[in-house]
């Protein structure tokens, strides 16, 4: 049993209202009590006047304008699903050498679904799963299948000129899917008030990205810092892409412009910090070694978040393993520890309801899903719990009363004006690393719903281990976007693991395995501030003979800005 009791809020007397039938644990049936359509009414929460955005491009107005397959010979005859027609504004510019051969869909840039893509060949093309409807396509590979495609596929996509006026810098944020191959490059420009003066500003091709195959480069979020010219009223962004036939691909997606944060002293000890640990599976040497590492740096922090997987089948001896760590460590853990539920607490032969209670009486509460507050000096931060109910499968079956509870408790850190941290053990489906693969997608009962949900929130961030995925991939930290949602959609990290590491092999999805690459030992810190979050994706090292090592490294970094703060 965990040493400390975490602060939680009581339930509102709002969301005991809603929940007209109340529902025990381990209850689904979702249908009697709420149904999905009435569960996610919630408007996008607008932080359009306070987030600091000066133009977004989704491309998902061209939907309306997608046309039928036109000569792909991959795709069958009918589907819709590409355009050559550019956003409002915007515009694209070919080689002449292009004019009249190679694939219609795939002549320079088109605007198409991730689907519609997929379809004309998989290749890595699916795993762009940050992907929200309408996207931005070049693909030399594709172009090259019919009609004689020439050897210089060349292609320009030209923004509008969007309103810089009064800024100094300004921050360039797109979605990017890219695949190398010798020869072949990308590259950003930028221009100011039409001067015909272009500056690179990013830059793919085989001296900085390795070519086929990149993983840092797939799936991934460019983030550029611009400065603006005294005076300049407008800037002008092409993305320009050039390759022999037959090379590979480049698609974007979500362009948005900002303003920068200000800068700040981004001291920790002004921060509400928390540590992040998951799947420990069988490793109390290394967990210990972590918590050591985690202290090293964050000695002050206000809470420890345990993401799953914490022992490696739910047995007695393996909780009594952790719990040995956990009392070892007292003297230097957070005081606020909160626990979510994994597959591996419950893999032995007996009934669920003994594993899961054996997982509460570690998380010391009296149900898989719950609310815990972090208090220090960055403020009140909320960790809200979710997590299974009843046996597999699905992997996280869900009642009607954890789903409002989450909905409610959502809308009312919100209304603080607070960002908030969601804790699963489970990726929902294309969110973060490796959730692309279509077995995560099916392992929340209500995959759909919790998106959507989140997708309203873009002050929320979800935190998820299971897959054990590298933090040097593209989509180790992503925005996910839905339909409908707000245009930013929400936050999505991968926590690493204590144990192993995996990763995906294989060209095509259909056909994906996963393998063990090299034992690590990975976790996450997170300092929240009143206007940001900045999460440190932090390596460890595997503990030595005598449970020490010199490795305490930040292998990646992302900055959250608090979207409901001006």
């Amino acid at each position: 049993m965990l040493g400390s009791q975490p602060r939680r809020r009581a339930l509102s007397s709002a969301l005991a209202l809603a929940v007209v039938v109340p529902l025990a644990i381990g209850t689904t049936s979702i249908a009697t009590a709420a149904p999905e359509a009435e569960l996610h009414k919630a408007k996008p929460v607008n932080t359009q006047p306070t987030d600091n955005v000066l133009y977004r491009q989704s491309f998902n107005d061209l939907a309306a304008q997608l046309q039928a397959r036109s000569s792909d010979p991959d795709i069958v005859d009918g589907t819709v699903g590409f355009t050559s027609t550019a956003p409002k504004g915007w515009s694209v510019e070919n080689s002449e050498s292009m004019t009249g051969v190679g694939v219609d869909e795939w002549r320079g840039w088109n605007f198409t679904t991730r689907e519609f893509w997929v379809d004309a060949e998989d290749q890595m093309r699916n795993r762009f799963a940050r992907a929200d409807n309408v996207i931005a396509v070049a693909d030399s590979d594709e172009f090259a299948d019919r009609n004689n495609a020439p050897h210089d596929f060349k292609t320009t996509l030209v923004s509008e000129g969007i309103k810089v006026a009064g800024q100094s810098v300004v921050q360039l944020s797109f979605d990017s899917h890219y695949r190398g191959w010798a020869g072949q490059s990308a590259t950003v420009t930028v221009e100011f008030d039409g001067s015909g003066e272009q500056t690179e500003i990013l830059r793919y091709d085989s001296t900085t990205v390795t070519d086929n195959y990149d993983g840092s480069v797939l799936n991934a979020n460019e983030t550029v810092d611009i400065e603006v010219p005294e005076g300049a009223k407008t800037a002008t962004f092409r993305w320009n892409f050039e390759a022999e036939a037959n090379s590979w691909y480049w698609a974007i997606d979500s362009v948005s412009v900002r303003e920068v944060l200000p800068a700040a002293a981004m001291d920790a000890s002004d921060a509400t910090s928390t540590w992040v640990v998951s799947d420990i599976q069988g490793q109390p040497g290394d967990l210990a070694h972590a918590f050591k590492d985690l202290n090293a740096v964050r000695p002050d922090a206000s809470g420890l978040l345990m993401v799953g997987d914490i022992v490696a089948h739910g047995t007695e001896a393996q909780w009594n393993d952790v719990n040995k760590v956990m009392d070892d460590a007292a003297p230097i853990l957070p005081g606020t520890v909160a626990a979510a539920i994994g597959n591996h607490e419950s893999y032995t032969s007996e009934p669920f309801e003994v594993l899961r209670d054996r997982f509460l009486d570690f998380a010391d509460r009296d149900r898989v899903w719950d609310e815990y507050v972090l208090e220090g000096n960055g403020g009140e931060v909320p960790a809200l719990v979710l997590g299974q109910e009843e046996s597999r499968p699905p992997e996280v079956p869900m009642s009607a009363e954890q789903l409002e509870w989450f909905k409610e408790r959502l809308a009312y850190w919100t209304k603080q004006d607070k960002q908030i941290l969601v804790i699963s053990h489970f990726p929902l489906g294309d969110t973060a690393s490796a959730s692309w693969i279509p077995w995560y997608s099916t392992h929340y009962e209500h995959n759909d719903l919790l998106t959507g949900i989140l997708g309203d929130y873009p002050n929320a961030v979800m935190l998820n281990g299971h897959t054990h995925y590298p933090f040097e991939l593209g989509d180790w930290a992503v925005q996910r976007r839905t339909d409908g949602g707000h245009p930013d959609g929400f936050w999505a990290v991968n926590t690493g693991a204590i144990q192993v590491e995996w990763d995906a092999r294989g060209e095509n999805t259909e056909g994906i395995s996963e393998i063990v690459t090299r034992d690590i030992n990975r976790g996450l810190t997170i300092d929240v501030y009143e206007d940001r979050m900045v999460i440190d994706a932090r390596d460890f090292g595997v503990a030595g003979a005598d449970g020490t090592n010199e490795v305490n490294d930040v292998v990646r970094s992302v900055t959250i800005p608090n979207p409901l703060k001006k």
